[in-house]
């Protein structure tokens, strides 16, 4: 109307400026400081979690920028809610996990163009779009065109890791139900039905203005995250002090490159930069994996101390900040859902019904709960040789962001069966320093064959015995009093906790075994769940050719491969996936 002007827009930061000469002049009037109802106060916003996710491909201007920030705390918003909370592209908020109370400092940035008239806000119609981890909507940024769903923070992953967003999600899907948690595990890269049944999802992100600025650390302590590494490889490359020497000059490089930006940081946080070193060895295994897979040169490490010791989240430049890296510290890694495009993380095992049978025993214990810590998961997962066990694992650890700790159980047998027990509590020794970890105990079938063994009876009873408290005692959770939550502090301006929570359940234990006939009653009673794989059926063998021949169509498109793959199918039954492999090959 005619004669009413517009409210105006204040930033936070002004604000905050009124604020404080607003709080001084009452001081000086003899006030005892109390603020007046109508202070300027910062509006907190609570929206859905998305996943902010950068394209490759973007122009030089937009790599520009994104080498100018702290990329790692990014946070997309659209202008609406850059409104709301009135503040400006590239300005710090408080971001706070509804749920878990975990907060941390980010950085936003408008998502959507300038013109408001060309951005598309996709309608309950058409919104079912990509989702991560099942229930969080994704941003490409820059943008390119698509939709944005409304009332979305868009959180940049290593961000959405350390707020313990993907805790959140599993403790939704959990609470929703078997198939809702089914649906995380699809073995379909491209399976929409993963996106149906959860758009009512709500993994809250509250958003604050921060009108200050960090403090620069003057000490920061980082240590390698453990990853176990095949010790067959290992053994085979052999160690050189040169190639250490040459590795370590290259992470100590890429450090520096990562914090000539300001980075924001707090205790207990996991970040990650890209190491691009090989040995230039042309037999040697590990460097040829990573030169096809190039999130495997990326060097994990976590923030164990920060100086000054009092402040929670400080900002770490190499200019301002000395940075003392040593030693390895077990941590929890990223979901690979979670960091990475489904084309990035490859197809995933044809033993669909298993990887979400074995999914939905070990996803619960992850969420924390007062019930969850009650419970003892030992999985036993028995098929014949060479049926996919151990990659099956794997998968369902990545999924989970587990490490994986395999050991082969015909070592614990080399010496003898009466030293087998003590050769097997060292093996669950030497997985608790990489926990949260599954232990994958493969060839379980051997201490059934060493119970029908000669040998008087007694003592195969008390080897039997010896094992299964050996299981029971590294299964068992611990009390509540045992979760501990590191880095967790309050000081009034941030809830400060690690993303990783120290639950009771530190290991699970898979065991894989041909089969479980014959094990001793004492040591199969140990397993509280029994997981049976089955071999390839023909609609998996075709799926898996298809996937394996994929290359020879191009090269060969008038050969009639999907007749050929279909008859090859039909005269391989009972084939293993390694035979396939070996086939394929």
């Amino acid at each position: 109307m005619a004669g009413e002007g517009r409210k105006p827009l204040v930033l936070s930061s002004t604000r905050a400026l009124l604020d404080s000469v607003l709080e001084s002049s009452k001081l000086d009037d003899g006030e005892n400081g109390e603020v007046e109802d109508g202070r300027f106060r910062s509006p907190v916003l609570q929206l859905r979690t998305g996943i902010l996710r950068f394209r490759k491909d973007r122009a030089a201007g937009d790599e520009a920028r994104l080498t100018c920030v702290d990329d790692s705390v990014l946070i997309g918003l659209s202008t609406d809610e850059l409104k709301h909370l009135s503040i400006t592209s590239g300005s710090l908020v408080r971001v706070r996990n509804v749920e878990m109370k975990v907060e941390r400092l980010g950085q936003v940035v408008a998502i959507d163009p300038p013109n408001g008239h060309e951005m598309t806000i996709a309608s309950d119609v058409d919104k079912h779009g990509l989702r991560v981890m099942v229930v969080f909507p994704t941003c490409d940024f820059p943008r390119d065109g698509k939709f944005l769903e409304k009332e979305v923070a868009y959180l940049a992953p290593i961000l959405a890791f350390n707020l313990g967003m993907h805790i959140s999600c599993l403790n939704f899907l959990v609470n929703r139900g078997k198939d809702d948690l089914a649906s995380l595990f699809s073995t379909k890269v491209d399976d929409k039905e993963g996106c149906s049944g959860v758009d009512d999802a709500f993994i809250g992100s509250e958003l604050e203005a921060w009108t200050g600025v960090p403090k620069y650390a003057s000490h920061l302590r980082v240590s390698y995250v453990k990853i176990p590494q095949c010790g067959t490889l290992e053994t085979l490359k052999g160690k050189s002090s040169i190639e250490a020497e040459d590795r370590q000059e290259a992470v100590d490089l890429a450090l520096h490159d990562y914090f000539s930006v300001d980075r924001f940081l707090g205790r207990g946080d996991i970040f990650s930069v890209r190491v691009k070193w090989s040995c230039k060895s042309d037999i040697c295994v590990a460097c040829s994996l990573r030169a096809q897979n190039p999130r495997s040169n990326d060097v994990y490490f976590k923030v164990v101390g920060m100086e000054p010791s009092e402040e929670t989240i400080l900002r770490v430049h190499f200019s301002q900040t000395a940075l003392v890296l040593g030693g390895s510290v077990p941590s929890a890694l990223p979901p690979d859902m979670l960091i990475a495009a489904p084309q990035e993380i490859g197809p995933p095992p044809l033993h669909g019904d298993t990887i979400k049978a074995l999914a939905t025993v070990l996803s619960p214990v992850l969420c924390p709960s007062t019930l969850s810590s009650k419970f003892r998961v030992a999985v036993l997962l028995f098929g014949l040789s060479g049926c996919g066990k151990k990659t099956v694992v794997k998968h369902v650890a990545q999924r989970l962001g587990l490490h994986v700790v395999e050991f082969n159980c015909h070592d614990f047998m080399v010496a003898s069966e009466k030293k087998a027990s003590s050769a097997l509590a060292q093996a669950f020794d030497t997985a608790h320093k990489y926990a949260p970890t599954i232990v994958l105990l493969r060839h379980f079938e051997v201490f059934k064959t060493s119970a029908s063994q000669e040998g008087q009876l007694n003592g195969q009873v008390g080897i039997a015995s010896e094992i299964a408290a050996i299981i029971r005692q590294h299964t068992t959770p611990g009390t509540e009093d045992d979760e501990i939550y590191p880095g967790q502090t309050y000081d009034g301006n941030f809830h400060v906790k690690g993303a990783e929570i120290l639950r009771s359940h530190r290991i699970l234990l898979v065991a894989a075994a041909d089969s479980p006939e014959g094990l001793p009653p004492a040591v199969r009673r140990c397993f509280s769940h029994e997981i049976s794989m089955s071999p390839l059926t023909e609609e998996q063998r075709v799926e898996f050719l298809s996937q394996s021949l994929q290359s020879v169509a191009g090269l060969q498109p008038n050969i009639g491969l999907e007749e050929y793959i279909k008859d090859l199918a039909a005269q391989t039954s009972g084939f293993m996936p390694r035979d396939m492999r070996a086939l394929v090959a």
